[in-house]
C-alpha cells in the first residue's frame, strides 16, 4: 500500500473502546473509515511490506490477529488470527524481513515467536521464552514483566522487562525457528526504573531506553549489539515536576534522527530532546501537554511533520505539527477525534 494514507488505532475495549479502527489522513486531521471489534488490541505493527498489519489482544488467552486495509475506502479485511502462547499480550514486533513476529506477554512473563507469510497468515507460537526474576519495586516488580521486543539487527532482539529492570537479549535462529537467550548481552538496569520501551536512531547504533516507573530515558551504545554499552540517563519532566504519579509510555526518534520524543502518563506531556553531533548526546529541549491524560502511545507520521498523540484516559488522539527547524511542536486544534481508550496508532 504505501503511502501512509491511513491511520489504524488500537482501543482498549475493557474500556469501552470499539478494538481497531482506520481513519484517512488528510492535511490536518483524520477521518473514520471503519471499525473491526477486537478484544483489547493493546499494540500493533506494519508489516514491511506495508500490505497488512498485526495486532495482539491483550487478554488471558493471548492471541495476535492480522488485517488488511482496502485502499478504495479504509475498510478492514480480517486474515488471520493465532493464539500468542501465554497471557496478557502486551507488544507485537514484526522482523525486518517480515517472516517473523515477536510477542511480548506483560502478564505471562514470556516472549514467544511466530512467523508471518507475505500474506499476513501466521504460524505458532514457535518457542516460547519464559522470563524469570523480580526487581525493587512492590506490587509492579514481584514478577516478571517483558513490556515489549525491538529487532535492533535482522536477528538480534532486545526486550526490555518491567518487572525484573533488564533488558533480555535474543538472537533469532531462523533454522530451527528458536529465539537463543544472549546472557552476556542482558544489560541490568538501575534497580526500580521498570525498563519500557526503546527506539532505535535510523542512521547510527544508539538505542533510546524508556523507563516507565522511574520516567527517563537512557541511552545505549549498540556499537557493538552483542555487547551494548549502558550511557546517561535523562528525566522526560521537567525541574520542577513531581516524579510522584507519573509513569512514562513511549518513545520515539524522529525520522531525521535529530529529536526523541517520549510520552508522561500522569504528568499528561511528551518531551523532546534534542540530539547533538553524535546521538549519543542528549539533551532535554522541551515539554508541553498532550492535549488529554495518559498518553499511551504516539506516533510520528513519516513526512517528520505530524505526531498523533493516544491520550488514553480522555478518549481522544490528538495531532501536532512539528517544525523540525525550530524544534517547534504545535497542537492541530481542528485535528482531534474522539477514539473511547486508544491504546496504540501507526500508519499505513
Amino acid at each position: 500500500m504505501g503511502g501512509s494514507e491511513f491511520a489504524v488505532v488500537g482501543s482498549y475495549t475493557r474500556e469501552g473502546g470499539d478494538g481497531i479502527s482506520t481513519y484517512r489522513i488528510e492535511d490536518k486531521s483524520i477521518t473514520l473509515c471503519d471499525i473491526a471489534w477486537e478484544e483489547n488490541p493493546s499494540f500493533l505493527d506494519i508489516h514491511p511490506t506495508q500490505e497488512f498489519f498485526v495486532a495482539v489482544n491483550e487478554r488471558e488467552n493471548g492471541s495476535a490477529v492480522s488485517y488488511r486495509i482496502e485502499e478504495e475506502d479504509g475498510s478492514l479485511d480480517r486474515i488471520d488470527v493465532t493464539e500468542t502462547g501465554d497471557a496478557g499480550p502486551c507488544h507485537i514486533a514484526v522482523s525486518p524481513c517480515g517472516e517473523y513476529a515477536v510477542v511480548s506477554h506483560y502478564a505471562g512473563g514470556s516472549v514467544t515467536l511466530l512467523s508471518t507469510s507475505i500474506d499476513g497468515v501466521f504460524d505458532g507460537p514457535l518457542d516460547r521464552q519464559e522470563h524469570m526474576g523480580s526487581g525493587a519495586r512492590d506490587g509492579r516488580q514481584t514478577a516478571p514483566h517483558p513490556h515489549s521486543a525491538w529487532f535492533v539487527t535482522d536477528s538480534l532482539i532486545y526486550v526490555p522487562d518491567l518487572g525484573t529492570d533488564q533488558v533480555v537479549v535474543y538472537e533469532l535462529d531462523r533454522s530451527a525457528e528458536q529465539l537463543r537467550p544472549l546472557s552476556n548481552a542482558t544489560i541490568d538496569c538501575s534497580p526500580g526504573v521498570g525498563p519500557r520501551h526503546l527506539a532505535i536512531h535510523p542512521d547510527e547504533p544508539v538505542g533510546y531506553l524508556l523507563n516507565e516507573l522511574s520516567p527517563a530515558l537512557t541511552i545505549l551504545d549498540l556499537s557493538e549489539p552483542r555487547s551494548p554499552v549502558v550511557g546517561d540517563t535523562h528525566s522526560t519532566l521537567p525541574e520542577d515536576a513531581d516524579p510522584a504519579g507519573t509513569i512514562a509510555a513511549d518513545v520515539h526518534v524522529h525520522p531525521d534522527g535529530k529529536d526523541v520524543f517520549a510520552t508522561n502518563r500522569g504528568h499528561n506531556s511528551i518531551t523532546r530532546f534534542a540530539l547533538g553531533e553524535s546521538p549519543l548526546n542528549v539533551s532535554r529541549a522541551g515539554v508541553r501537554s498532550t492535549g488529554g491524560e495518559w498518553p499511551r502511545n504516539f506516533s510520528i507520521h513519516p513526512d517528520g511533520e505530524q505526531i498523533f498523540i493516544c491520550n488514553q484516559h480522555s478518549d481522544n488522539v490528538v495531532p501536532f505539527r512539528f517544525d523540525p527547524d525550530v524544534g517547534a511542536l504545535d497542537r492541530i486544534e481542528t485535528g482531534e477525534v474522539e477514539v473511547s481508550s486508544p491504546t496504540c496508532i501507526r500508519f499505513l
